[in-house]
């Protein structure tokens, strides 16, 4: 099983293994990174949480800093809407 991705210029492509003795492990593999991280499967999910709870604080910022300008324009027009009414 292999999933790939590419952002911007980084690829990363996640593949699951199993090694030699018979235990299943998750290879991270990042363009331009010579040795793959090798994670089981609780370290890669512990790593996807992490990864997903940074990325979400990452876009509510994002999405807070869009609506603090927003209401910022809505203060703006309302008093020169106002005065041509």
């Amino acid at each position: 099983m292999s999933s790939s991705t590419q952002h911007g210029q980084v690829a990363v492509r996640v593949v699951l293994t199993t090694n030699e003795d018979g235990q299943e492990q998750v290879m991270l593999y990042l363009e331009g990174v010579d040795t793959p991280l090798s994670l089981t499967p609780s370290e890669a999910r512990a790593l996807a949480t992490e990864l997903i709870t940074v990325a979400q604080r990452a876009e509510v910022k994002a999405n807070l800093k869009v609506s603090q300008n927003l209401w910022r324009r809505v203060r703006q027009v309302q008093p020169r809407l106002l005065a041509a009414g």
